[in-house]
């Protein structure tokens, strides 16, 4: 693999790492919003003077974070869509449709190697001979794009 095909994967590789990270944060919303209604059922049953203040207290500090995360659910999800969105324009710019297909398979729905080659409905040696063809014409054209 040249270094311009490594760079173009790496270049397409980064919208799986952008959905990795917006799985991470929905899945810590989760949990946050679990320990939002903990906090809030334990402020309900607390009867009067400190302990009461003290549940306030972990309520407030829950949903402030919950709603920190809240924000970072939305702007990780928005730069998802952006990255999706320009692999996508470059993906659309390959001129073979059945190199387009499977590239779009793999970086785009973010599909294992195993489900490409049942969608695509290639041998394996051909899927992989697509891809790094994939590879050398996306290369070609982030070289035209920056220049």
């Amino acid at each position: 693999m040249t270094d311009e095909c490594f760079e173009a994967k790496q270049w397409l590789r980064r919208v799986y790492v952008i959905a990795k990270r917006v799985e991470c944060n929905e899945r810590l919303l989760e949990v946050l919003k679990a320990r939002v209604n903990t906090a809030v059922a334990r402020y309900e049953n607390t009867g009067e003077g400190s302990d009461r203040e003290q549940a306030q207290k972990r309520r407030e500090d829950a949903l402030f974070e919950y709603i920190e995360q809240e924000g970072k659910c939305e702007r990780s999800q928005k730069l998802y869509d952006r990255e999706a969105r320009k692999v996508t324009r470059i993906i659309k710019r390959i001129d073979d449709d059945t190199v387009q297909e499977i590239m779009l398979l793999r970086y785009v729905d973010l599909l294992r190697w195993a489900d490409v080659i049942k969608v695509a409905n290639y041998s394996r040696a051909q899927v992989f001979r697509y891809h790094a063809d994939g590879l050398a014409k996306v290369a070609q054209i982030l070289k035209e794009v920056r220049r």
